[in-house]
């Protein structure tokens, strides 16, 4: 089994598939996940990333498997519940999590272009993507995560397409925990506040400084002061998928540091 620091093994002979696996919450998830037991399944458009966290998490005696998949094309998300069905049995955790951010303003319609490709991957190929892994997931019973943001309860200038799905998925996710429970399927979100991530720092000139900048930067939007780790994101993914949450389905947990009033990032 990996190196667990935390102490609590909750996920042993679990399988985990969690979308956008390869950098940012998804990864820190996947990394927790499978620290407590769970083999995880990386599922992902990025090969070279996911490839790297799948053998970094193997090299530390866990568990991790890699499926390509572009969350914006239909026919590629089949394809990757499919080749899910392939390989395993059953599916005990879903981590709806990839996302991709773009801007524009509503006033000088930069936002046209962005409503496809932001509304495709996350939301469309969410959907799409729990639809088809349904047969999985209701063999013994399961838990899904659906990654919300503290944007869909703020809103931002500039990126209300974003905000808008953010806002829209704890609507899904109600609808999700109505639908699913029949099956044994408990359906909760997570909206994080600013985290570190690669969707931040990935694009400076100097990602390493840049990331090292926010990891020390103080702000004033919420009462701790400062930015997320992803991991402590993963943390919070990790108890509303355990049994520790068992009663627990339809809800979205704020995970933003007390934050309040605009967001700044």
């Amino acid at each position: 089994m990996q190196t667990n620091p935390w102490g609590t093994i909750r996920f042993t002979d679990k399988v985990a598939l969690i979308t956008g696996g390869a950098s940012g919450i998804g990864r820190a998830t996947a990394n927790r996940l499978s620290a407590e037991g769970a083999h995880v399944i990386i599922a992902d458009n990025n090969a070279e990333m996911a490839n790297r966290a799948v053998s970094e998490i193997q090299k530390t005696g866990g568990k991790a498997t890699y499926i390509a998949v572009d969350l914006a094309e239909d026919e590629s998300v089949i394809a990757a519940a499919r080749a899910a069905t392939e390989k395993f049995s059953t599916l005990h955790i879903l981590v709806n999590n990839a996302a991709i951010l773009r801007t524009g303003k509503i006033e000088d319609g930069a936002w046209i272009p962005n409503w496809e490709p932001e509304t495709a991957v996350g939301l469309r190929g969410w959907v799409l993507m729990t639809q088809h892994l349904l047969p999985l997931l209701k063999q013994e019973g399961a838990a899904i995560v659906n990654l919300s943001s503290e944007g869909g309860f703020l809103g931002r200038p500039g990126q209300w397409i974003y905000d808008a799905i953010k806002a829209g998925l704890v609507s899904l996710t109600k609808t999700m925990a109505y639908e699913f429970v029949e099956y044994g399927i408990r359906v909760n979100a997570v909206a994080p506040g600013w985290i570190v991530t690669e969707m931040h720092f990935g694009g400076a000139p100097d990602p390493a400084a840049q990331k090292k900048a926010f990891e020390e930067l103080t702000i004033s939007s919420c009462i701790m002061k400062r930015l997320a780790k992803p991991e402590e994101v993963a943390a919070a993914i990790a108890f509303l998928l355990s049994d520790d949450a068992s009663y627990i389905t339809g809800q979205t947990l704020h995970v933003d540091g007390g934050r309040w009033g605009m967001s700044v990032g």
